[in-house]
């Protein structure tokens, strides 16, 4: 049939506006699903540091997921993986630089006007300090230890026969994972000396089907550990302490006999405790072996230049146990002994449930719950040539499932006894710290350019909201608004092998806590004793977080031939040492001695 110049050029007409309107429908379904959510208000720490691909796009994948890796950011592009046996193994070495400045609020009129800002009062030591991370932390399992090093590598294996519409995959990473050290006499240590929180998936199945030419569909289930260390030292600038110390001041000689010794014996409080004192410090570590989760994806691509993907990853929920340790100041420990040290303060003490001996530490056995949110995902990808492609993601995230910390402990805890005379209501066994997170929406932007038949380069930009609130904000939960910029490119080698290369830095240039901001750092509420270390203080934070990544592709036969290749080089190299150790004992090749001796 011949076809006129007119009619085919109707026809192609026809064919992009109709390709327009399936854009216009996926784009709408896309802010529909993201913008029905809650509203947008932060990323926290998921998905920084797990395939190289991704970081050079900024996370902005769904529709164009990494690979192996597809695991995670969408299981449906499995089906995109080459027939046969595929193996792929990635590093990622994040490293993270926060650096902090303290000062004083000016208008703050201090504690009994003796602890402040004016003249004439002690000035917080704090006041005009700043604080630098000396490194990371992360939790090795196993092992069972923490190392000041972040790393997360990844590994994975995929397998279709030939012409089957079904993959099958299985791999590693870790989605959730952040850590960092502080030196323990800077300002940082009295909210956060030291912490390693991660959610690392040692193994997670997968499939995915391919339903029709265009439409794939996939599933992982991963079987994870999450794991948490934390070590901080506490103080309590607030009006009670504050009290206690001039009491204790004012009723250094005040002794009646007997008297005294009946009712409140001198100095009152055992001499009290300043508002920046140290109180005491507390360690724990927690984890659960078995927090399972589960990823759904779709990959659907109505064009051969427009792809839609989506992706939902469930809520984790971990049960954690372990252990934890209070160490308490000697004044601490003199002041509760104090509490006891009377028939009269016996008999308060009792009917408030007060300790009444100090004790230099309480250890013993913790429980807590740790949520990570579900998470749904959805993104196009747009190729206007065969060399270009467009990436476009938006991405909610349930963080308000984050309510409060709560860990329990096996016994009454004597800060937590002390404290509720103030109208803290967790009770002696539960720490509890409000934290009210908020939904996130994110969204970011890619780009990748075919430079040439053996190189494609990369970049991308996400912008990551804090879920924090701001009357809740401390150092502990220290990610704040983040802009997350990534390079990178990938490297066909010869055998079938891709080499890709990562390159990213999330940061914010200015963090402010200002002073009575916040109810869980700098509150100076007589009424929030639980937990203000920087009552009356200003804080302002720097945060970067550099990523550098690299991820190798080939198929598996390539791998063991590497492998093979790997070995017999190294026992190659063993049996050349070998011989050079034989020669100067004569187990080299004799010679034959000269003629005539």
């Amino acid at each position: 049939m011949l076809i006129s110049h007119t009619q085919k050029s109707t026809g192609d007409k026809n064919l992009f506006t109709s390709g327009l309107r399936r854009l216009w429908r996926l784009s709408c379904i896309t802010a529909i699903l993201v913008l029905t959510a809650a509203p947008a208000r932060a990323a926290f720490v998921e998905q920084m540091a797990i395939d190289a691909k991704a970081i050079s796009l900024a996370n902005t994948c769904t529709a164009d997921p990494p690979g192996l890796m597809s695991i995670h950011y969408n299981p449906a592009g499995l089906s995109n993986l080459p027939e046969g046996q595929v193996f792929g193994q990635g590093v990622t070495l994040p490293w993270l630089s926060v650096s902090r400045k303290f000062n004083a609020d000016p208008k703050f009129g201090g504690f009994f006007g003796q602890w402040g800002p004016q003249e004439g009062q002690i000035h917080d030591p704090l006041d005009g300090t700043s604080d630098t991370n000396s490194s990371g932390m992360m939790y090795v399992p196993i092992y069972n230890k923490t190392i000041k090093f972040l790393i997360a590598p990844t590994m994975g294996v995929s397998y279709r026969k030939p012409e089957s519409r079904w993959t099958f995959a299985v791999g590693n990473y870790v989605p959730y994972g952040g850590g960092f050290n502080f030196n323990g006499d800077g300002p940082s240590a009295w909210n956060g000396r030291s912490l390693a929180l991660q959610h690392l998936i040692y193994a997670a199945p997968a499939a995915s089907y391919k339903l029709t030419p265009d439409l794939s569909l996939g599933m992982s289930v991963g079987m994870g550990q999450t794991a948490m260390r934390m070590h901080m030292n506490m103080r309590s600038p607030n009006e009670l302490v504050a009290l206690t110390k001039v009491l204790g001041d004012a009723t250094q000689n005040l002794e009646i006999p007997v008297l005294s010794e009946l009712t409140l014996p001198p100095p009152w409080f055992g001499g009290g405790i300043g508002p920046y004192d140290r109180v005491a410090s507390l360690e724990l570590q927690v984890r659960d072996d078995f927090s399972p989760n589960y990823n759904l994806g779709m990959l659907y691509t109505p064009e051969p230049w427009l792809t839609w993907g989506m992706t939902y990853q469930s809520e984790i929920d971990a049960d954690l146990n372990g252990s934890y340790m209070f160490k308490y100041s000697d004044q601490w420990q003199r002041m509760m002994s104090w509490m006891g040290s009377s028939p009269l303060l016996l008999i308060v003490s009792g009917m408030f449930q007060l300790p009444t001996q100090g004790v230099p530490f309480q250890g013993g056995t913790l429980t807590a719950t740790q949520k990570f949110p579900q998470r749904l995902q959805s993104g196009v990808a747009i190729k206007p040539g065969e060399k270009l492609k467009f990436l476009f993601d938006m991405n909610w995230v349930n963080w308000s499932v984050v309510q409060q910390d709560n860990f329990q402990t096996d016994q009454d805890i004597q800060l937590l006894q002390l404290v509720k005379m103030l109208g803290y209501t967790g009770g002696h066994r539960n720490l509890i710290v409000q934290r009210h997170l908020k939904d996130t929406v994110s969204w970011g932007v890619g780009l990748e350019f075919e430079a040439t038949r053996k190189l494609t380069l990369r970049c991308g930009y996400e912008y990551r909201p804090t879920s924090i609130r701001k009357n809740l904000a401390d150092l502990l939960y220290f990610v704040p608004d983040l802009h997350n910029v990534g390079v990178g490119a990938g490297i066909r080698l010869p055998h079938e092998t891709t080499l890709d290369i990562g390159l990213g830095c999330l940061f914010n240039t200015s963090y402010k806590i200002p002073s009575n901001s916040s109810t869980n750092s700098t509150s100076t509420d007589f009424w929030y004793p639980v937990y203000n270390p920087y009552a009356g203080l200003n804080i302002e934070q720097k945060t970067f977080i550099y990523l550098a990544s690299l991820n190798l592709t080939m198929p598996f036969h390539a791998f063991i031939e590497m492998q093979k290749d790997m070995m017999k080089k190294q026992h190659e190299a063993i049996g050349h040492v070998i011989d050079l150790f034989k020669k100067p004992f004569g187990g080299g090749k004799e010679t034959a001695a000269p003629k005539g001796e």
